[in-house]
């Protein structure tokens, strides 16, 4: 892991947060936030492990793509829970699975990551898990778009592609930026395993036409 590093990037636009600064909005603003044409590029790598190029190095800390991705899936699933079998809709609305996930994973994966002695701050936390949902939606924009959620193969194969991908990054950020071995390998784990499980929750939850959660799988009609 000595020949491998990841670089954490705010707006480039502006100065770096001052912490030693009084308590300014516009600093914050102006260091957390970007202008939407970055976005791509930002998308773009999310998916690419950062150990192929220099620009796959480069974690960016913003709020917008996270803030972006979380309003796109919760478009996608209220969509997607529209169009359910009236005796499959779940009890729990998506806004609700949406904010349970933002809030939970994100603090679990920095408590972990401080037993680990890392350095990793809450906002690049969210960044890089929330850069990580667009694995997410592009997984359940490929299943809705190609089939209507009806093939549970096509959606295994896009969480693999799209998941893996994602998933990986992740795991890899967090090798390289926790130095106590074991405290690696817990939060590597739990927090790849919640990132998928959360993929495939959404997807039979809310996509899945005919899946009623706690019930099983009912019969197409």
């Amino acid at each position: 892991m000595k020949n491998y590093s990841v670089v954490f990037i705010e707006n480039s636009d502006y100065q770096r947060f001052d912490k030693d600064k009084n308590f300014n909005l516009k600093n914050v603003v102006s260091t957390y936030f970007t202008q939407f044409k970055e976005l791509p590029k930002r998308i773009y790598i999310s998916f690419i492990p950062p150990v192929f190029s220099e620009n796959s190095k480069k974690v960016y800390v913003d709020l917008v793509g996270p803030l972006l991705a979380l309003l796109i899936l919760g478009f996608l699933l209220n969509l997607g829970h529209s169009y359910k079998h009236p005796l499959a809709l779940a009890d729990t609305p998506p806004f609700l699975s949406l904010v349970l996930y933002a809030t939970f994973l994100p603090s679990f994966c920095f408590i972990l990551v401080k037993l680990g002695k890392s350095n990793l701050n809450p906002m690049e936390i969210i960044s890089i898990l929330g850069y990580g949902l667009y694995a997410h939606i592009f997984t359940i924009m490929t299943c809705y778009l190609v089939d209507s959620e009806s093939s549970n193969y096509l959606f295994f194969l896009s969480m693999i592609f799209f998941g893996g991908l994602s998933g990986f990054r992740i795991v890899v950020i967090l090798l390289l930026t926790i130095p106590k071995p074991g405290a690696r390998l817990v939060a590597c784990s739990l927090v790849t395993i919640f990132h998928l499980l959360f993929l495939i929750f959404i997807h039979f939850v809310y996509m899945h036409k005919t899946f009623k959660y706690g019930t099983g799988i009912k019969e197409h009609g």
